[in-house]
């Protein structure tokens, strides 16, 4: 069974949300701190692959398996989505051509035939429908997000299959059956869509793969001299290789129609497409045909594209290198054959375990639900439903998790016996305990005692000693311990690090104290052991090695006279 287009490395995932937070359809899972794919919720538009900061999110490749089954003998055929138009505009298409050759590529063909007959077939199919709103079924991740979250618009759809399948059955109706085909695109989507409707595409890579490909494979393949027949089979495309840029199918559908333009649209990102879609039901349109693509701007912009130029850089490329002539139309049934992807399920969670889970992560009434996003979620009820439907853990709450942090800090500073204090870097106190407070003056007490905390009070009227933290935040050093003497008291005084130049933290110790005199007891004692064990061991070695020395030397002394009396006997 193949891998999933699309899955995420967990040993390399950094727990950020940043893909939930950029994801349209929140198809990732947060378990254990860990994200997945949820693969019954994704429409496989790969954002997420473009927007995770480590890499972490990975995208299957095909090209070892491609590699076999050239090896094997099979005769493959390279088929190319028209973005390669703009993503192979530095190289002479016959150059690209002679170099798949010889990866091992029976002939290359372009996908816009493919595209060719998806338009002629839905201009025919469009201009025989009563009224109504259609939508072109060219981009897997729209017709995936139309089966899955908007059902009733099932018949909405476009009944047939995209250029990719199409072209993939055209050849095979020309070459046979026995022919393995070959895609290379912008979309990551398409893997999917191989995968759900077989018989037809039988491996998907990306240009990004292609290129890699042919890099470890043919260094230097871009200046390889052109040999042999170097065309695209069957024939090569014309006008349809407009389809990868926003509006380029129906710039191609409406060439020979007596509809008006007010029967074509054509729209391209995830938002735009989520508020055109809620709208159609209460859309009185007369007859309208929407043309939808996932990704911003077209298919020229998909994750899987090598060129990461702008989007105008990449249309007028387009638009420099297609053929302006008429495209031949192969008549092929292309119906799609299959619909697998079943609609999503919307759970029924109650108001009363929604608030139950936002109760969990301290939230008990409306003014506490910020909908601040960091979880990756729109709104603090999204993200309760997504922890009932065990998508989310409540540690993905930003405030949740900072209440839990200053709730720990606080009791740890309560407990703490001695005086602590934390600063900035204006020396301004963060925080503080009572202890602390203990040992100011009686003005500090009251205020202490009245607000709970000295948060935003300055340290240097507070302490007389204000200097070493100074010291501290200047110098960024680990820690400094210093002794004070202070209105007949006797301070041990320890500031940490905390945040290098910004935040450090005071311990304070009254060496008078029982508590603290026991500690100076036992540290000076454990100093003491330790410094006598050193000298010990010190003595140890130099006695070893000198008795060594002196063994030595008396054996050599020895055997010198057994030689000597040997030689006088003899």
């Amino acid at each position: 069974m193949k891998q999933h287009p699309i899955y995420i490395e967990k040993n390399d995932c950094q727990d950020c949300y940043k893909c939930l937070r950029q994801c349209p359809v929140k198809a990732i899972k947060v378990e254990n701190s860990n994200a997945s794919i949820v693969n019954d919720l994704c429409i496989y538009c790969g954002h997420c692959l473009e927007v995770c900061p480590v890499g972490a999110k990975k995208m299957r490749s095909d090209i070892h398996d491609l590699r076999i089954a050239i090896n094997n003998g099979q005769p493959v055929i390279a088929c190319l989505a028209p973005t390669y138009l703009s993503d192979f505009s530095f190289v002479d298409s016959k150059v690209l051509i002679t170099a798949l050759q010889q990866l091992g590529f029976t002939m290359v063909s372009e996908t816009a035939l493919g595209a060719a007959v998806v338009a002629s077939e839905s201009m025919q199919w469009f201009e025989k429908q009563p009224d109504g709103i259609y939508i072109s079924s060219c981009c897997p991740s729209v017709v995936d997000y139309v089966q899955k979250y908007y059902p009733n618009l099932n018949e909405n759809l476009a009944p047939f299959q995209s250029p990719m399948q199409s072209h993939a059955r055209m050849l095979k109706e020309l070459y046979g059956s026995n022919y393995t085909i070959a895609f290379f695109g912008p979309c990551v989507a398409k893997k999917h869509e191989a995968d759900q409707e077989t018989g037809y595409t039988d491996y998907v890579l990306t240009f990004h793969e292609l290129i890699r490909w042919l890099d470890e494979d043919l260094p230097g393949w871009q200046n390889f001299p052109i040999t042999g027949d170097c065309s695209f089979k069957p024939y090569p495309a014309a006008r349809a290789n407009f389809f990868p840029v926003e509006g380029g199918m129906i710039a191609t559908m409406k060439k020979n129609t007596q509809l008006t333009d007010q029967a074509f649209m054509s729209f391209s990102g995830i938002k735009n497409i989520r508020e055109i879609l809620q709208d159609i039901p209460r859309w009185n349109h007369k007859k309208l045909f929407l043309e939808l693509l996932i990704c911003e701007g077209g298919c020229i912009k998909g994750p899987g594209t090598y060129d990461k130029s702008s989007v105008a850089v990449k249309r007028n490329k387009i638009l420099q290198n297609v053929n302006p002539g008429k495209d031949r139309i192969q008549k092929i049934p292309i119906e799609r054959t299959t619909l697998k992807t079943a609609a999503v399920s919307n759970e029924p969670f109650s108001d009363a375990q929604i608030t139950s889970e936002l109760k969990a992560v301290g939230k008990f009434t409306p003014e506490d639900e910020l909908n601040c996003g960091g979880c990756g979620y729109n709104s603090c009820r999204d993200f309760a439903r997504a922890m009932l439907m065990g998508n989310a853990e409540r540690t993905m709450c930003i405030t949740y998790m900072r209440r839990l942090g200053q709730g720990k800090a606080s009791a740890l500073l309560k407990k703490m016996p001695s005086g602590v204090v934390i600063a900035d870097d204006n020396l301004k106190v963060i925080d503080s305990n009572r202890k602390f407070a203990e040992m100011l003056d009686d003005e500090t007490m009251n205020i202490f005692e009245t607000t709970h905390s000295l948060e935003g009070a300055d340290l240097k009227k507070l302490i007389s000693f204000s200097k070493l933290f100074e010291s501290v935040l200047h110098s960024g050093e680990e820690m400094a311990e210093h002794d004070i003497r202070e209105n007949n008291r006797y301070l041990h005084v320890s500031v940490v690090t905390i945040q290098p130049y910004k935040i450090v933290c005071g311990v304070i110790q009254d060496m008078r104290e029982p508590e603290v005199r026991r500690d100076i007891v036992l540290k000076n004692t454990r100093q003491v052991i330790k410094q006598n064990m050193d000298v010990v061991q010190k003595i140890a070695f130099l006695l070893g090695e000198n008795a060594s020395y002196t063994e030595s030397m008396l054996k050599s002394i020895i055997e010198s006279h057994d030689t000597t009396g040997e030689g006088i006997n003899n």
